[in-house]
């Protein structure tokens, strides 16, 4: 196994032991992300900020760990980073502050999960204009007048989690559906590509639709509760694996036999599922890859030494079935942890970037659609 995937996985594992203190984790990664510097950026100093609306969910927590550790090899390389993170605690107008803060401080990067696909348009298009290197992840911005962004298709993420329950309740029955949080353009767009399969299913029922936050314990309190209005569902839509968990424990509490559902690599689903496979349950889910943080960075490091960077790049969906369950359940990480088996090597993340600046140049689309706006 490569060096770094191995130090990468193991930093990741630690970075869910909240108990553990963030010093001790980044003495950690300092030590391990050294295995493997990479080439260095034509760089001598770095000023970034980290725009995000909110940072309560575990795979936050991971997925600022993981930011840690690329600051942390960036610094031991030589490069000079002020890093610093900026939450909004789930306040949209608190976000665009924020940002307009790093404009007049002259960051030199702002690496951004929005809380509003449209709201923070304005700002981060001021913000480029400023000559700030703006890299847009996981949760997008509507405007493309910024550096780049890096996603995953999740249009195509409600699609085929859609797609797999209606097939495997052979295109008829009653389903729940559980969004996340309204207005956030993850929830949105996984939101419309199910309902996209659903309205194509005459046979598919949803009674009840709902929007909630991605942790597990509001989810079970508003699961407990829907399935007691409908307690003769055939399958529920989960967009998110803290919800799926939450729905198996509810079905458990009520003493209902488990039905088909669809989630994510939050490990307290996982292990549920690899348990109950051998009395007949089924499931189907993909992962938002926390990583996409650290290819974020260094394609925003790359912009600032002045390399060509693409304004897209596309991550394809990972796929988690019955078979292959096993791989992602880790018994040693804690339930609201997000698993991921293998992590990209820097080298790796950097030929995503090359890949998806070939691509644009020589005018090809990117491997995964890009998302809708």
């Amino acid at each position: 196994m490569n060096p770094e995937l191995m130090s990468r996985r193991v930093l990741l594992g630690r970075s869910a032991a909240f108990t553990a203190g963030l010093t001790a984790a980044a003495m950690l990664r300092t030590s391990a992300v050294a295995q493997d510097a990479g080439a260095t950026p034509a760089v001598s100093s770095l000023k970034v900020g980290w725009s995000t609306i909110y940072l309560t969910p575990s795979w936050m927590t991971e997925t600022s760990l993981e930011i840690d550790a690329e600051v942390a090899r960036l610094r031991d390389m030589g490069i000079t980073v002020d890093y610093q993170v900026f939450d909004a605690n789930g306040d949209t107008p608190t976000q665009i502050a924020q940002i307009q803060s790093m404009i007049d401080q002259q960051y030199d990067i702002c690496l951004l999960i929005a809380g509003s696909a449209t709201a923070l348009d304005p700002v981060v298009e001021q913000a480029t204009a400023a000559g700030v290197v703006v890299v847009n992840w996981d949760s997008l911005v509507t405007t493309d007048n910024l550096t780049a962004k890096v996603f995953e298709d999740q249009v195509e993420w409600g699609r085929v989690t859609g797609r797999w329950l209606v097939d495997k309740l052979g295109g008829e029955g009653k389903i729940i559906v559980v969004n996340g949080p309204a207005g956030i353009s993850v929830s949105e767009q996984r939101a419309a590509g199910g309902q996209e399969i659903f309205d194509a299913s005459p046979g598919i029922e949803i009674v009840a639709n709902a929007n909630i936050e991605y942790n597990e314990a509001p989810a079970l309190v508003e699961l407990t509760s829907l399935l007691a209005a409908h307690p003769d569902i055939d399958g529920i839509w989960c967009q998110a694996g803290s919800h799926a968990s939450a729905a198996m424990k509810a079905i458990k509490q009520r003493g209902m036999e488990l039905v088909p559902m669809t989630g994510e690599n939050f490990n307290g689903f996982l292990k549920q599922w690899r348990d109950a496979r051998a009395q007949g349950f089924s499931a189907y889910a993909t992962a938002e890859l926390n990583w996409m943080a650290v290819l974020s960075l260094q394609l925003a490091v790359k912009a600032v030494a002045g390399e060509p960077t693409p304004k897209q790049v596309s991550v394809p969906l990972p796929v988690i079935t019955d078979d292959n369950v096993e791989e992602w359940a880790d018994d040693s990480k804690p339930d609201d942890y997000y698993t991921i088996p293998q992590i990209p090597t820097t080298a790796e993340l950097d030929q995503l970037i090359a890949d998806a600046l070939a691509a644009e140049r020589g005018g090809r689309a990117s491997p995964v659609a890009s998302p809708a706006a």
